[in-house]
């Protein structure tokens, strides 16, 4: 008897010693991060962030309980295309409590500083296409593809659509920023040999802020390109072609930063150019996941500023945030919902199409970018679909592979 209850002291003793398991509370709110430039260079394109991710956000709160009933509050900062600003922003963010789970930014200079303090600071980033932004892999995913497979694709595409014996020959003007710089690494101008186009004399390079770029296009006409390629958006493809028609140059141009907003800008200079993209346009009018956007676009009369592939990015990325995060508690409880624990998850997603298509997204724990892509072609200021969902060249640097 008295071994017995020996036996059971002992017992409750070692229970009582045992470091216990408390399981984590339910959060009154779920704080997500986005920070882009709303006021400055960029703001034409990617000023429509702010409704996009509002108008989802609303959607996913309203119709789904935001993440197992707790609301999500998208916190929308202004860095005016500045990266000190950004980075004030940034730590603004991940100092609010609760912390931010997630960071959606959507300039490439910042996300390139951001990079190592998303893993410092316990967050997961989404943001550009940009080699600088993702590797080597840590917390980092990109939105879209990388912009030299965007552009590798719409090579790919000419040189489909070739029917002359010789090579097409294409000339690269782009911005000298880290975004518009993305483009030229190796594995793009080996992936252009391969397939069997040339590049047009030397790539020209121009400020963020230039007006005035005839003397770089003066140099590539010398060359004789049959087609321009560059990676700008916002006002930097419309230097381009307007500089273009006061040469009396007529040459079509391939970019897959001209959408909604640079076309508004300059009706009537862009009929022809085409373009690849990692989201669906306003002009997919008959596609399903674009109505049920529209459906919060119009009830919250949005206006024609707000029509940008930024607005359709705003919804992909709080989709996909939902759906990783619901899957997590359902999984691990709300003691799991962390970094590592969003990197693992995303790292399985695969062919993961928000809003029933309005995107297509898949990761893996070596590629960080979706490997998908539509190509269109401006005709009557619109955006006409050339091709359905195609599989981007794979131009991660080899050591990321």
């Amino acid at each position: 008897m008295k071994r017995a209850v020996g036996i059971l002291l002992l017992a409750l003793v070692s229970m009582w010693l045992m470091p216990m398991t408390v399981q984590a509370e339910k959060p009154e709110v779920i704080n997500i991060a986005v920070i882009g430039d709303f006021s400055g260079p960029y703001a034409p394109v990617v000023g429509s962030t702010r409704p996009g991710t509002e108008d989802a956000w609303e959607h996913l709160n309203s119709t789904l309980g935001g993440v197992h009933g707790v609301r999500v509050n998208p916190m929308i900062m202004d860095m005016s295309g500045k990266i000190d600003v950004g980075l004030s922003k940034y730590n603004e963010a991940v100092n609010t409590k609760p912390k931010p789970v997630f960071v959606d930014i959507y300039i490439t200079p910042l996300s390139e500083a951001l990079r190592p303090r998303f893993v410092e600071d316990g967050v997961v980033g989404f943001h550009a296409g940009a080699v600088v932004s993702l590797y080597p892999q840590a917390n980092s995913y990109g939105m879209y593809g990388l912009y030299p497979e965007f552009l590798g694709l719409l090579f790919k595409w000419v040189k489909d659509n070739w029917k002359e014996k010789r090579n097409p020959r294409i000339g690269i003007i782009t911005w000298d920023t880290s975004f518009g710089r993305a483009i030229l690494i190796p594995e793009f101008f080996d992936y252009a040999k391969k397939i069997g186009v040339d590049i047009a004399g030397e790539p020209q390079l121009y400020g963020i802020r230039e007006v005035e770029v005839t003397t770089q296009l003066m140099k590539l006409r010398a060359a004789n390109p049959d087609f321009l390629a560059t990676n700008t958006t916002a006002g930097g493809p419309l230097v381009i072609k307007k500089n273009l028609k006061e040469m009396g140059w007529d040459i079509h141009l391939l970019n897959m930063g001209t959408e909604e907003g640079v076309v508004r800008l300059g009706p009537g200079l862009f009929e022809g150019d085409i373009v690849s993209r990692g989201q669906k346009t306003f002009d997919d009018l008959d596609d399903p996941s674009v109505q049920k956007a529209l459906e919060y676009f119009n009830k919250n009369k949005r206006t024609d500023k707000d029509k940008s592939y930024f607005y359709f990015m705003g919804w992909q990325n709080a989709l996909l945030e939902q759906k990783i995060m619901t899957e997590i508690v359902d999984k691990y409880g709300w003691e799991g919902l962390n970094a590592g624990n969003i990197v693992k998850a995303l790292n399985e997603v695969n062919d993961f199409e928000p809003l029933g298509g309005i995107a297509k997204i898949s990761y893996t724990e070596k590629r960080r970018t979706p490997p998908w892509a539509l190509i269109y072609k401006i005709e009557g200021g619109k955006f006409v679909r050339l091709a359905d969902w195609l599989e981007l060249p794979d131009m991660r640097p080899a050591e990321y592979r």
